[in-house]
């Protein structure tokens, strides 16, 4: 063997294919891979409870703004209330805040085959604790694949955080939408209070 051979990378498998491995470096530890998932675990446990603080804190301020935004609405047009364009913004408003409030509801992954082909005992975090017994649990920890399990669990806790981005996107379009139909319900009930457009005012 020529020194050459000697101190030739070794070509590592990739998803696209043998790459070649860099001079120096080493793969990680079992126990530094171990380290990474549970940062990972962490940091997308943050990043869900982050969605929730947001949407509380959205929620708060939304309802909030309601009392000078109908202020506004009935200087404009004294028998707002009675319109139902401000009939069709409460729905807009009660609808934007059910969605705020959907991105505090639990989401539960049923059958969704995070973990692929990896054959997870589901022990990290227990879905329904009373179908397992104290013996059991700790029979199937003595066969544990802690990477396996926390690497499921990190995919899971992904799935679970893009589901409340997602369904806070949708919220604040909503808001968006909400904001702009009472700067046009606004202009309505100006042209209500001027006389014109009577199907508007209700009349």
């Amino acid at each position: 063997m020529t020194r050459d051979e000697v101190e030739a990378p070794v070509a590592e498998k990739t998803d696209g294919g043998l790459q070649p491995a860099r001079l120096g470096e080493e793969p990680p530890s079992k126990e530094e891979r171990i380290d990474f998932l549970k940062q990972a675990i962490a940091f997308t446990e943050w990043n869900i409870r982050s969605y929730d603080t947001k949407a509380q804190i959205s929620i708060a301020a939304f309802v909030l703004s309601m009392n000078p935004l109908w202020s506004i609405l009935t200087s404009a047009y004294p028998r707002a209330g009675a319109t139902p364009t401000v009939a069709l913004l409460l729905l807009l408003f009660v609808a934007t805040v059910l969605l705020f409030g959907f991105v505090i509801w639990p989401v539960t992954l049923t059958g969704t085959g995070l973990g692929g082909t990896w054959e997870t005992k589901g022990l990290f975090y227990v879905g329904d604790p009373n179908r397992l017994t104290a013996s059991l649990y700790t029979d199937r920890l003595k066969s544990l694949s802690i990477e396996a399990e926390l690497a499921a669990e990190t995919l899971k806790l992904a799935a679970i955080r893009e589901i409340k981005a997602r369904r806070f996107r949708h919220a604040l379009k909503a808001t968006v939408v909400f904001y702009g139909g009472a700067v046009l319900c606004l202009l309505l009930l100006k042209s209500c209070a001027a006389g014109n457009n009577p199907w508007v005012c209700g009349k």
